[in-house]
């Protein structure tokens, strides 16, 4: 009998050792990260004046107005809510593809394996990261002031904000594949203009290429949104019918941009894989 209970234990032990289990100090750091995070909970909700309880007894009121105004949807005027998903598109893309000419153009600036200027290298990743944390809307609201409304605010918009975020990630893609390829290059006395076409380029293509992706995504979301404030396109024609207190019109627009941003999410998807494999 105490042998048979030896193998158990020796069984058990085993099994112990095969499963990872966590350890005093990760289950303590986890026990206070969750206090961490109830606490600062209660004082945002307390400095935001915020009654998670009212707002969930309140939802029945949300619902009642969805269900009686938002549904069923109506189609509206099906010819304007198609040119106008077609004009958010076309400003995403159009958006994309200048903000990837002039991002590639200065993340060659930024960096330093090809531009060996510290001072210039700076300056652009500054440049850039102004750029980018600046959000589009904002953007958009000072160009609506300078150009007024239009379509034209959009696209600039989104080239702005895009052109700082795709040069932050170009200059990392570029360090990248400068680490594994320059020197040798270097040292093998090829010069700089065909290595950056004959070796970085391509190196770094993959990684462009689904970054580019993403930022399409991306901007076709954001136009929605600067479309709002009169940035044209889906979102011009959605504020329109609110304003206009057409909500079940409003609804057929919603419904079309998560069909639109759906359809990109999983085209985009597809794409990215493919080139990564």
């Amino acid at each position: 009998m105490r042998t048979g209970h030896g193998e158990d234990s020796a069984g058990e032990n085993r099994i112990m050792e095969k499963i990872r289990v966590t350890s005093r100090e990760s289950l303590r750091t986890s026990v206070v990260f969750v206090i961490v995070l109830f606490i600062i909970f209660g004082l945002s909700t307390g400095f935001t004046r915020f009654n998670p309880v009212a707002a969930l007894l309140s939802q029945g009121e949300f619902w009642n107005f969805i269900l009686a105004d938002f549904v069923p949807p109506s189609m509206g005027r099906p010819g304007s809510l198609f040119r106008a998903a077609l004009q958010t598109m076309y400003m995403a893309l159009a958006a994309t593809g200048i903000s990837t000419v002039l991002s590639l153009l200065l993340s060659f600036l930024g960096t330093a394996s090809i531009t060996r200027s510290r001072a210039v290298n700076s300056l652009v990743r500054a440049f850039a990261s102004i750029l980018r944390n600046i959000p589009p809307l904002v953007w958009a609201f000072i160009l609506v002031a300078a150009f007024g409304i239009g379509t034209v605010v959009g696209v600039l918009s989104l080239v702005i904000a895009t052109t700082g975020a795709l040069t932050r990630f170009f200059i990392e893609i570029l360090d990248e594949a400068a680490a594994e390829t320059l020197e040798p290059l270097l040292a093998a006395g090829a010069a700089m203009p065909a290595i950056i076409a004959q070796a970085l380029l391509p190196a770094a293509m993959p990684g462009f290429i689904a970054w580019i992706l993403y930022c399409v995504e991306l901007n076709i979301r954001s136009s929605t949104i600067l479309g709002m404030v009169g940035a044209g396109g889906i979102g011009l024609l959605l504020m329109g019918y609110i304003k206009q207190f057409n909500y079940a019109a409003a609804s057929t627009a919603i419904l079309a941009v998560a069909l639109i941003i759906i359809g990109v999410n999983l085209l985009t998807d597809y794409l990215r894989k493919q080139i990564m494999n």
